[in-house]
């Protein structure tokens, strides 16, 4: 799997070394990169062009960091060129849009590849109805508040035990819902459980 994130241009044994050997963490990081980013980027010239240039370059900045974090060389090669023109006074837009048609096919082949991966599975620890309780309750304050890291962390933790007395799919649904930032469906689904 490795070898074929490398002809993706995804440098997998810097993005291990990021991720302090944890594999199975730059995957699962990897994976909701690039699905967040095919549902949600901006994918078109034409939206790109009618953003304002400093939203423009937040966007790319936030791009460039997401990719240097997860080491996507190639990708995070061209964002640096893309925020260079936008801090030079010349956003350069016709590159991104360049840019953006190969970096989406570039993530659906790296999710293709990520899915045909398979971790071990492991059985899970059984966890309190206390600590279930105490998590969902800090879940909904950090939902509240948009604290994205701490929702993952939160869910993070949700998914390492069984919750015998919770119904598992609606603890399941409420941990996608954080990863696809829908804060709302998320609050809703710890309401009615």
């Amino acid at each position: 799997m490795k070898e074929r994130l490398i002809e993706l241009g995804i440098d997998a044994d810097d993005a291990i070394r990021r991720f302090n050997g944890k594999f199975e963490l730059f995957i699962k990081s990897l994976k909701k990169f690039v699905k967040d980013i095919s549902t949600n980027g901006v994918t078109s010239l034409n939206e790109i062009k009618t953003m304002d240039t400093e939203d423009f370059r937040k966007y790319i900045h936030g791009l460039k960091g997401v990719t240097a974090n997860l080491s996507m060389i190639t990708a995070n090669t061209k964002l640096i060129e893309i925020e260079q023109s936008i801090k030079d006074g010349n956003p350069d837009y016709e590159k991104y849009g360049t840019f953006i048609p190969m970096f989406l096919e570039t993530a659906r082949l790296t999710l293709s590849a990520i899915e045909s991966y398979e971790t071990p599975a492991k059985a899970l620890e059984a966890g309190s109805e206390n600590e279930c309780s105490e998590l969902l309750t800090q879940l909904k304050q950090y939902l509240i508040k948009g604290m994205a890291r701490e929702c993952e962390a939160i869910t993070t933790k949700l998914r390492t035990k069984s919750w015998d007395f919770y119904d598992t799919a609606q603890i399941t649904e409420i941990c996608n819902a954080v990863d696809a930032y829908d804060y709302t469906k998320a609050l809703e689904q710890i309401e009615s459980s």
